[in-house]
């Protein structure tokens, strides 16, 4: 089956589709030394409508130097011209490919916001500043004792997991300062039309459910395909947003050349995160939370 962009929409309309509590935690393979230096370019669609330009960079460990992911986005012109937008993000990444640290600068007009979050196994502590109308400071625990991961180092656990056919897999994210758990389903091979070409993949479809006050944010869909091939690069990913489906595609993959510099600018450290306690914190307390059967009391 050869598909368009539209590729997987099924899967994120089906409001029915149940969401499951299977399968295992996932855990990335592979020393990150085996990783070359990659450099990957994507744009990012709106209904068919150009919204940005995302170039995102892998930098292996060096001497004294943490292996690193960074990526920036791009607003197109027309969306510049109406508002000044754009991003960028860093990531310090462990021996396990987990996050040590994440920054995300966003800019939006004139109000430049960002995240900083630390994170250690069980736990992470963040720093919000709002464009420096406030400032937040917290710390949260993770459900299982589990590294939780943020955007940047999810794609690189999903490049690398090796899953069966209909194979389930569930990993926690931190998006912003709120902890989400991802419930990842292997679909298998699927050949789609990219860049005028078809070309082989692997298929995963994914479901995100906040963890904190679950019922004020709906369960987010999305459907990400891999290059079936050794680099598992992400081709497409078609995601659910606030504001519609969005669609990454990739354009150009290179090997070496990243540019992974430090962050753009001088940012507050998050304080140190504690030690994970015995129950994990008030995101997985709360009463409707999502997967009951997970919960380490």
């Amino acid at each position: 089956m050869v598909c368009a962009s539209g590729c997987g929409q099924g899967v994120l309309d089906d409001a029915a589709h149940p969401l499951p509590e299977q399968g295992r935690l996932l855990v990335a393979s592979g020393p990150l030394q085996a990783r070359a230096a990659e450099n990957l370019h994507a744009r990012i669609d709106l209904f068919g409508i150009r919204l940005a330009t995302l170039e995102s960079s892998l930098c292996p460990p060096e001497p004294n130097l943490p292996a690193t992911l960074q990526t920036r986005v791009t607003a197109a012109p027309l969306l510049n011209a109406i508002r000044a937008v754009g991003g960028d993000a860093r990531t310090e990444l462990s021996e396990s490919r987990a996050p040590n640290t994440s920054e995300y600068h966003f800019r939006e007009g004139d109000i430049l916001r960002h995240y900083r979050v630390d994170y250690r196994p069980g736990t992470y502590a963040y720093v919000y500043d709002n464009g420096g109308a406030s400032q937040l400071t917290g710390e949260d625990s993770v459900p299982e004792g589990a590294a939780a991961h943020d955007l940047q180092s999810a794609m690189l656990l999903l490049r690398s997991w090796r899953p069966r056919l209909g194979e389930l897999g569930y990993f926690y994210v931190v998006l912003g300062r709120r902890l989400w758990r991802v419930q990842a389903t292997s679909a298998g091979p699927q050949v789609i039309k990219t860049q005028g070409s078809p070309r082989l993949t692997h298929r995963i479809d994914g479901v995100a459910m906040r963890l904190w006050e679950p019922s004020g944010a709906a369960p987010r869909r999305f459907t990400l395909w891999l290059s079936e091939d050794a680099h598992r690069v992400p081709v497409r990913m078609l995601a659910e947003a606030s504001f519609g489906e969005v669609t990454m595609t990739l354009t150009e993959r290179a090997d070496g050349g990243a540019e992974c510099g430090p962050p753009p600018l001088a940012s507050p450290a998050a304080p140190a995160p504690s030690a994970p306690a015995a129950l994990v914190g008030k995101a997985w307390r709360t009463p409707d939370r999502f997967p009951a059967a997970a919960r380490t009391e």
